[in-house]
């Protein structure tokens, strides 16, 4: 009798979790590793990085994105500073994409990454948001992804060989984001070191 009982309850675990298995959600695909949504390669010795950028999004002028990103506490300004800029005409997409520059009391720490990372988590209080990490080809990425109801942006962030953190933002209209999706994906997939 006990040995019916305890077949009977392990039935029963077994099949919970078999059950349980089709609720799973699926993985999060956070790039791609296609390219035919994409132009050439980029290669910037500045920013330590390879990458490509959607097709039909031409390459602008950044100097007007500079933009600071204070903490509350005595840390100083993070400036970040966009070498790209590149928008698409037919439906206002940009990306910017650029170097971060770190206050001189934090250069050279470890944690500078996820100093940065709580300024720009604690910048999108009040608004629907998701941080994310994943890893692709060695590189350790945070994706912000922000949705503003009719704006959506993926930030991503990361370090390169030279310990400088890289930010890359992807910005859409809500009703054209599902449509360029695949080439901010595409993109994020193309993202190497030097």
């Amino acid at each position: 009798m006990r040995l019916l009982s305890k077949i009977l309850i392990l039935s029963l675990i077994s099949f919970i979790f078999i059950s349980c298995e089709d609720e799973k959600s699926p993985a999060v695909i956070f790039y791609s590793s296609g390219t035919n949504e994409l132009i050439d390669k980029t290669t910037d010795f500045n920013l330590g990085i390879t990458f490509r950028s959607p097709i039909n999004w031409d390459l602008r002028t950044s100097e007007i994105s500079k933009r600071i990103e204070k903490s509350k506490g005595i840390i100083g300004e993070f400036v970040f500073n966009p070498s790209y800029l590149f928008f698409d005409d037919s439906t206002t997409s940009v990306l910017n994409l650029g170097r971060v520059i770190t206050p001189d009391s934090l250069k050279g720490r470890e944690d500078v990454l996820n100093i940065y990372s709580h300024i720009l988590i604690s910048k999108q209080s009040g608004l629907d948001h998701k941080v994310d990490q994943f890893v692709k080809d060695g590189i350790k990425f945070t994706q912000f992804s922000i949705d503003q109801g009719s704006i959506i942006s993926k930030r991503l962030i990361f370090q390169n060989k030279f310990e400088d953190i890289i930010q890359f933002e992807f910005t859409s209209k809500a009703t054209h984001f599902n449509s360029e999706y695949e080439k901010i994906k595409q993109s994020i997939g193309s993202i190497q070191l030097l």
